[in-house]
């Protein structure tokens, strides 16, 4: 599967057990959105998905692309995000390790 995110990027996804229902050539997706799920197809060993990044249609490490910087987030989609982080940080640090 390719998602073509602008007239420049797109990103591909390949070894997927099943595409999510209602994707298909075409459909917009939204970030966040199950567009597949895992699987181990081919000669895999395990359940993976193969990830990739194109710029221009060619073939780029995601790595060393320098990309656009992001839109920054609202005051109250942050004050959301830092209560969220806060409320999951709690929960982690009470997990005991042994």
């Amino acid at each position: 599967m390719k998602v073509r995110h602008n007239g420049t990027y797109s990103t591909q996804y390949l070894h997927m057990s099943k595409i999510a229902k209602g994707i298909r050539p075409g459909v917009q997706v939204k970030q966040g959105q199950t567009i597949g799920y895992v699987g181990s197809t081919g000669l895999a060993t395990g359940p993976h998905v193969c990830y990739r990044f194109w710029k221009n249609g060619v073939q780029v490490d995601p790595f060393k692309t320098k990309l656009p910087p992001s839109e920054p987030i609202s005051d109250s989609s942050r004050i959301y995000f830092e209560f969220y982080r806060d409320s999951l940080t709690q929960i982690l640090d009470s997990i005991s390790f042994y």
